[in-house]
């Protein structure tokens, strides 16, 4: 900063440079005055938002004059010759981009050099107007969090997972399922007393100790008939149940040792529906089913061929017995935990932009107070069909209002520039959990916060008095395919743009305008994700008023790089941070039926780069969860 005013006093308090010749006359006056040329542009005007439907070519009209009639009059739009008539002036049409369009005007009489006219207009395909009268924003799906048929279960039905690997990998929540079971004390979650069968003269008292199961598939469709749910067909096969206790048959007492095997089938389904009132999403388990397959008794010791004959005899009755304990209590010790898991995921979108609230202060006046509050704004269920074709997927919007404090200061603003008219969502078939901000949200906080005044006002740096207008509001867009902009390595998910901030300096007697870029990339630090914008911005600075002061466009492009845009953007960036919602499975009270399993953590693989396109930010994930081997 020191070393940008020291240039800027040297060049303001030079010494006249001007000589004489040997007759003490000054040789400037020798030379003929050089012709000023004045450009003037008509149209468009510096800060306008364009709108592409009325404006699908850019129209650059103004007029070229020379105070002499030397040489030939010609100008120039955008590095192109244009055609002008006898009086000077021009009209050439130009191809916008989406965002700031930066127009250059230069005109020259072949003598001397080109002098330039510059500014910047906005362009775009629609605005998002504010509430009216007010800075903020409603949004509607400004966020979604899409959970897919991969994610529930994204193998072949009958498919169980591979438990030889260790650690074990489940990638689904099926597969989640199915490792938590194998983890579980299957005997624990039956009654403590056992079981008693039979009276008179045969009674049976038999004790569970261990029930381990050979085999085990969990299968999970997404459905929406008849009611919005998530479909569970859990299969325990060759379940062996050791057992101990006693069997009286006409007085005589066998003692029982071994056990019974046999194949265990359960269903449930898991509603999803959103509360009318409170808009929260509930998941309960309902229609619990269970089947037992035929007993095969296999008890040992000298009393074992007495104990399978009974066993066999009367198994229908047993059967019952049995199926009452995997119906009522060892199907629900775990189909009761999925639905607070579920619960948990989908809920969570209702607070991931919730009450969020946080204060920017571009030291130019009054600090701009943004505030989110968020609100789940609608809960699709969609079911992939039999065969082919697109695969289901349960999908949670949040809307979201934008607000500041702040009274608006550019009324007349068409509003915040929209990438599409219409967006398109992104598919999000490729992972099993797809997160999709909208950039109306991204480009809506930077309108809120640049209605509110953020970057206009005064400011004073070590002496120097600055006045900052802002005409145009910053922008977020997708970054193009020609641009070769790199962030940490990675290629830019998003283009942030800055136009048309002019900045006066009294105490030179000048004026500049200055617009800027700079690249950001979606961040995934765990379960964060957060947006990173480069540090270092590329600035471009033209004079708007020359006065008497020599400050020149580099030592003002480095002001604005080195000093404002990291306090700006860089606190913009750091404050954009969303937790996905990544279940505690301990809290859930995994930790109290799978031991095995308490340090194990549900996690969120991203192993793909955000993407971009058709008004939205994605971002993929597929769901880890690794525990040692049963």
């Amino acid at each position: 900063m020191k070393r940008y005013l020291l240039l800027a006093l040297l060049a303001a308090c030079g010494g006249d440079d001007t000589s004489t010749d040997a007759d003490g006359a000054d040789a400037d006056d020798m030379l003929p005055m050089p012709a000023t040329i004045t450009v003037t542009v008509t149209s468009p005007t510096a800060g306008e938002e364009l709108l592409a439907d009325e404006t699908p070519m850019i129209i650059v009209t103004g007029k070229i004059e020379s105070s002499s009639t030397e040489g030939t009059l010609e100008g120039w739009v955008n590095g192109r010759p244009v055609i002008l008539d006898a009086d000077g002036s021009f009209s050439y049409a130009i191809e916008p981009s989406l965002g700031i369009n930066h127009i250059v005007v230069e005109g020259g009489d072949g003598t001397g050099p080109l002098v330039p006219s510059e500014l910047d207009v906005m362009w775009a395909p629609a605005y998002l107007p504010p509430l009216a009268g007010t800075t903020g924003f409603d949004l509607e799906g400004a966020l979604e969090l899409r959970l897919g048929q991969k994610f529930f279960d994204g193998r072949l039905s009958g498919t169980t997972l591979d438990i030889t690997q260790d650690p074990v990998v489940a990638t689904d929540l099926a597969a989640v399922l199915e490792l938590v079971l194998y983890h579980v004390n299957l005997a624990q979650l039956l009654p403590a007393e056992g079981i008693q069968f039979g009276e008179g003269a045969a009674q049976l008292d038999l004790m569970i100790a261990d029930a381990t199961p050979a085999k085990i598939i969990v299968d999970g469709t997404i459905v929406n008939s008849p009611v919005s749910s998530l479909d569970l067909e859990i299969d325990l096969l060759g379940v062996f149940l050791a057992t101990d206790g006693q069997f009286v048959f006409q007085n005589t007492t066998y003692q029982i040792d071994g056990g019974i095997s046999a194949d265990m089938h359960a269903s449930a389904r898991l509603t999803l529906r959103q509360d009318e009132v409170t808009g929260e999403i509930a998941v309960e388990a309902v229609d619990v089913t269970a089947t037992v397959g035929p007993l095969v008794p296999a008890f040992t010791g000298p009393d074992g061929d007495e104990l399978d004959a009974f066993i066999t005899l009367g198994s229908s009755q047993f059967r019952t017995l049995v199926e009452g304990l995997v119906v009522q209590e060892l199907v629900p010790a775990f189909t009761d935990m999925v639905p607070p898991l579920l619960e948990s995921l989908l809920g969570a979108t209702n607070s991931v932009l919730d009450n969020v609230e946080f204060t920017l202060d571009a030291t130019l006046g009054t600090p701009v107070t943004l505030q989110l509050d968020g609100l789940v704004g609608g809960l699709d269920v969609v079911a992939g069909p039999p065969v082919g074709g697109s695969p289901g997927h349960v999908t949670v919007r949040q809307d979201l209002a934008v607000r500041t404090l702040s009274e608006p200061l550019h009324m007349t603003s068409r509003g915040a520039p929209r990438v599409e008219a219409s967006p398109v969502r992104p598919s999000g078939a490729s992972s099993a959990l797809h997160l999709a901000l909208s950039q109306d949200l991204l480009n809506s906080l930077l309108h809120s916060l640049w209605n509110s005044g953020l970057l206009d006002g005064q400011t004073t740096v070590g002496g120097l008095t600055a006045m900052v207008a802002a005409k145009l509001s910053p922008v977020v867009l997708p970054t193009p395919l020609a641009t070769n902009c790199v962030l940490e390595g990675e290629r830019c998910d998003l283009i942030l743009q800055l136009g048309q901030v002019e900045v006066g300096l009294p105490d030179f007697g000048q004026r500049f305008a200055i617009s800027a870029s700079a690249g950001a990339r979606v961040v995934v630090n765990g379960s964060n994700v957060s947006l990173k914008i480069q540090e270092v911005p590329t600035v471009h600075a033209w004079e708007l008023e020359r006065g008497s002061g020599s400050l020149t466009t580099e030592s003002v492009e480095g002001l604005v790089a080195e000093l404002v845009w990291p306090e700006l953007f860089g606190a913009i960036g750091e404050n954009l941070s969303i937790e996905l919602p990544l279940p505690d499975l301990n809290a859930l009270g995994l930790g109290e039926i799978a031991p095995g399993l308490m340090n194990s953590m549900l996690e969120l693989v991203t192993r793909q780069p955000a993407t971009a396109t058709s008004g939205y930010l994605g971002l993929g994930a597929n769901l880890e969860l690794a525990a040692p081997q049963p």
